[in-house]
């Protein structure tokens, strides 16, 4: 099963992207070497993909297969997942000196600002149903892990909906670690906790798939 191996990769690219990006929101002048800036956006592009082959990967071999009353929220957080991964794919072509021309709709700062936010909005709703409908087995360890994301999601989304309200003010999209230093730097203590209770659940998830039990239901 490729499920445990997507877990561990997942897990792996989350604290270097979010470890470069924290760093880069408190100590700016890092970001002042090109080659930091490439390395960067490649490291965020590899999470970004990790992510998305997570719930590719998570919906073949758990889903489809032990939930299947979560088929449509989950294709629906993998839509998000998509979607947020599209906005970090439009910045390869500068690690890479090449010049791309993306669809309009790519482009428009909508996109950029709106996806995220509904992302976010997708995966709590996925994971409000996940915890609906675990089973008596399933309870005692992934009962408070996927508290813990509904948590986290919630946060995101309460960030992201800081980075709408700067949108429609200035008419321009910004991610937070870009925005005026007092919103940025004050917004990392949120960031981390949000981060903390991601990894969270996907370390226990992991550990309940390499239970000795699941290891032989995912076996047969």
């Amino acid at each position: 099963m490729y499920l445990k191996k997507a877990t561990l990769i997942l897990i792996i690219t989350i604290i270097a992207s979010f470890s470069i990006r924290t760093s880069g929101t408190i100590f700016p002048q890092i970001f002042g070497n090109i080659l930091m800036v490439k390395g960067t956006i490649l490291i965020n592009a590899l999470f970004i993909l990790s992510h998305l082959f997570f719930w590719l990967v998570f919906y073949w071999e758990y889903i489809a297969i032990k939930k299947v009353s979560l088929n449509k929220v989950c294709i629906l957080a993998i839509f998000g997942s998509f979607a947020v991964s599209l906005i970090y794919m439009k910045k390869l072509p500068f690690v890479f000196g090449l010049n791309i021309q993306f669809p309009l709709f790519l482009m428009n700062p909508y996109f950029d600002t709106l996806a995220p936010l509904i992302s976010s909005v997708f995966h709590l709703i996925f994971f409000v149903t996940f915890k609906r409908s675990l089973e008596i087995d399933e309870k005692p360890l992934l009962s408070k892990p996927i508290l813990s994301m509904i948590i986290a999601n919630s946060i995101f989304i309460c960030l992201h909906i800081v980075v709408l309200s700067n949108f429609l003010a200035k008419h321009k999209f910004e991610w937070l670690e870009h925005m005026h230093r007092a919103i940025a730097v004050s917004t990392v203590p949120l960031i981390i906790l949000a981060v903390c209770f991601i990894l969270y659940f996907y370390y226990k998830f992991y550990c309940f798939l390499d239970s000795k039990a699941n290891v032989e239901k995912f076996s047969i």
